[in-house]
């Protein structure tokens, strides 16, 4: 897991420029002429895309693509198979520019225009500032230790002088619209009794207030159309930010303690999730999912509920999603891939020993050895990251979709009895645990849970990890490229607790505004807006690896066309999205 060591090749004086028509340096100084280091086995290479799958369990394998298997089965899955194949494209192209360069992709783009300097940072900061993923960590761990809470709401109207009884102001809430009394919803949270059934409904006469308690007594006693709430979630969340910000600063070089972290994670979960596949899996499952996979151009039905901002939030994270792709290239950079090498790398002002890190990146002579070397580099590259990213992720999403369906579904395709009630928020996962505690026994529904926890918080540390580090190179590089007071490792660990104190704000807020407070309405909203960055940067990554780079270093044909299609999947569900979602919200 440690840093590729460096060649013993010959270079070039360090004062040899990169001539601008080699490599146009446009808004950055010039790179620099080095030797491709010598190239290694792929095995050797093997960490930063396991790093990058680890980004993807949180989002997508675990949330995304198993709540939208519960809601409207494997119709939709033909795009999540085309998803992981536009991310393995896209991610080796975001490798291309770094093992040709050893510069960051984001650095190429800002090469391009000035422009990109803010537009790049916001995109990384903006989509990844809702921490959904703590938040959905902190709900399972309060549903393992507490258990959940279930909640229903009923509305009424023309009642004008409901009010809670003294008694049952822990337990019930009566809201009333913008127009004042006269409408109004009804919320009850924990079990209901018949006694406190008939003081609720003592709180007025009217048969419309009657109705709703009727109704919400109905919800939970049957626990039909009922949310399961959780207890102390903002805290524990908040915990589990400050848990992960302070194992990232106390790691001597942030990148080796996040790669050793993420790889004993996703192999317990990848191990966990084979053991759970074995034991649920129904083999109509495998067949609905082949079905699906095979049913190209086939949505959801509008009576499934799925919006267009969960669909597109699904396919930005069939895979990591958003920026966090661009961090590939951060990652294959401390790891020592290619021209790699010659960059230093990020360590804690606590414990580790500041490295020298080069501002801008060094590029090779096309001699027949260099040549030689970068085409292993790149076939290396390759099979590293299929087998590291696109496998693993592949079969994950296999393994939690199938067990969603076998779960929610009998073999003629029809949702069990009973797990309509799950379909708001986390609640399907909560449903997940108890379907699978009563056909294997509690303690495998809590290692499900555990499970849960541990790959949320893996993502939440990926993530926390790869924006800072993006940040931190946006800046230092086009910014601060001068400054000494402000290195590398100084500005990432600013960035990395400005994100955990931005989160922790954003988690507090919630405990005044509901929706905030909701793990997926936080994890959807990421995702949508990644959707859209990822249309971006493919357009970018097209212009960077074709024009700028000379034609025995660009892409080949068919990843040319590979770029064209991610622009087009992307940009087609980010336009739906503006349409649909964003913009009657932003103008209704």
């Amino acid at each position: 897991m440690n840093r590729i060591d460096m060649s013993d090749a010959t270079n070039p004086p360090p004062d040899e420029l990169v001539p601008d028509e080699v490599i146009p340096h446009r808004t950055l100084p010039p790179l620099r002429y080095r030797d491709m280091p010598r190239p290694i086995s792929w095995k050797k290479m093997i960490g930063p895309s396991i790093m990058l799958a680890g980004l993807s369990l949180g989002s997508g394998e675990f949330v995304m693509w198993p709540y939208i298997v519960y809601k409207a089965g494997f119709i939709f899955f033909w795009a999540c198979v085309l998803g992981v194949i536009t991310q393995y494209f896209l991610n080796m192209e975001i490798e291309r520019w770094t093992l040709v360069t050893g510069e960051s992709a984001i650095t190429g783009f800002c090469r391009l225009s000035r422009i990109w300097v803010p537009v790049m940072l916001l995109m990384n900061i903006l989509p990844w500032a809702w921490p959904g993923w703590a938040t959905g960590a902190g709900t399972m761990l309060s549903w393992s230790i507490y258990g959940p809470v279930i909640r229903a709401e009923a509305e009424f109207a023309d009642v004008s002088n409901a009010e809670v009884p003294p008694g049952l102001t822990q337990l019930a809430a009566i809201s009333y619209g913008e127009t004042g009394k006269g409408s109004g919803l009804l919320t009850w949270s924990g079990p209901m009794t018949v006694e406190q059934q008939e003081q609720l409904a003592a709180a007025s006469n009217a048969p419309q207030f009657q109705q709703a308690v009727d109704e919400v007594f109905s919800k939970i006693t049957n626990k039909e159309g009922v949310d399961y709430d959780a207890r102390y979630v903002p805290y524990l969340g908040i915990a589990g930010l400050f848990i992960v910000g302070a194992i990232l600063t106390a790691g001597p070089v942030v990148y080796n303690t996040v790669e050793r972290i993420q790889t004993i994670l996703v192999g317990l979960i990848f191990v966990t999730a084979i053991g759970l596949g074995i034991m649920i899996i129904k083999p109509y499952a495998i067949e609905q999912m082949l079905t699906g996979a095979m049913s190209f151009g086939q949505m959801p039905a509008e009576s499934a509920d799925l919006g267009t901002m969960a669909l597109l939030g699904a396919l930005a994270f069939a895979g990591a999603g958003g920026t966090m792709n661009l961090g590939q290239s951060n990652f294959i950079k401390d790891k020592g891939y290619g021209m790699g090498q010659y960059i230093g790398r990020i360590t804690s002002p606590l414990t580790g020993q500041e490295e020298a890190i080069s501002d801008v990146g060094y590029h090779f002579k096309h001699t027949d050895e260099n040549m030689a070397r970068w085409r292993h580099w790149w076939r290396a590259a390759g099979i590293e990251h299929f087998f590291s990213f696109f496998l693993t992720c592949l079969i994950c999403l296999m393994l939690l979709t199938l067990i969603s369906y076998s779960l929610f579904y009998d073999a003629d395709g029809n949702p069990v009895a009973g797990t309509e009630s799950y379909g708001k928020g986390l609640g399907f996962v909560w449903g997940q645990a108890e379907l699978i505690g009563t056909q294997l026994g509690g303690g495998v529904k809590y290692a499900f849970l555990l499970m849960g926890i541990a790959i949320l918080l893996t993502t939440e540390l990926g993530v926390l990890d790869a924006t800072a580090r993006i940040s931190t190179d946006i800046v230092k590089v086009n910014l601060l490229r001068d400054n000494e007071n402000w290195s590398a490792s100084r500005l990432y660990f600013l960035f990395l607790w400005g994100e955990i104190i931005l989160g922790s704000c954003i988690l507090l807020y919630g405990t005044i505004d509901p929706s905030f407070k909701e793990p997926l309405f936080l994890l959807k909203t990421s995702a949508a807006m990644n959707g859209g960055v990822m249309m971006i940067y493919s357009v970018l990554l097209l212009y960077l690896n074709n024009k700028i780079l000379s034609r025995s270093l660009s892409m080949t044909p068919l990843r040319f066309v590979a770029i064209i299609w991610s622009c087009a999947f992307f940009g087609y569900f980010t336009i739906q999205a503006l349409q649909l979602s964003v913009l009657p919200y932003l103008f209704d």
